[in-house]
């Protein structure tokens, strides 16, 4: 309090720290740790951000701010689910897509044979009406 209220007395009216240089503000993981987490959580949903802190070694609280911040995703009822579907949804296509690529690159004469195609759309939906169903 002592030092705010010099700096007041020599006409500093600011209440934010000035900025520093080599401080960040905040610290962006690597895309390379934020693919791993991602492939974590896809390969068991119930998974502790713990768990996942433990695996990669970085801190639980690393974890929960790729969670929220990077991959957009909460955690309700003990599984981790996205905010918004687009995230993933694009991950699932890029994995297919790679996959789909390596054929090509083994077989290219009969890529197109190995595809099966359909017409209709199937949509699934599910509301569970208690906390137990939704575990399930």
């Amino acid at each position: 309090m002592k030092e705010w209220a010099a700096e007041f007395k020599h006409g500093c009216t600011s209440l934010e720290d000035d900025p520093r240089e080599g401080c960040l503000k905040s610290a962006t993981p690597p895309p390379e740790i934020i693919e791993q987490v991602h492939d974590m959580v896809l390969d068991d949903r119930r998974m502790k951000a713990r768990e996942i802190a433990e695996t990669i070694v970085i801190s639980k609280e690393r974890v929960r701010y790729i969670f929220h911040e990077e991959l957009d995703m909460k955690k309700l009822c003990t599984r981790w689910v996205l905010c918004l579907l687009t995230a993933d949804q694009k991950r699932t296509r890029m994995k297919i897509s790679e996959q789909c690529l390596e054929r090509f690159n083994k077989n290219k004469t009969d890529f197109v044979h190995q595809f099966i195609t359909m017409d209709e759309t199937w949509i699934h939906h599910c509301t569970p009406e208690s906390k137990q169903q939704s575990k399930q």
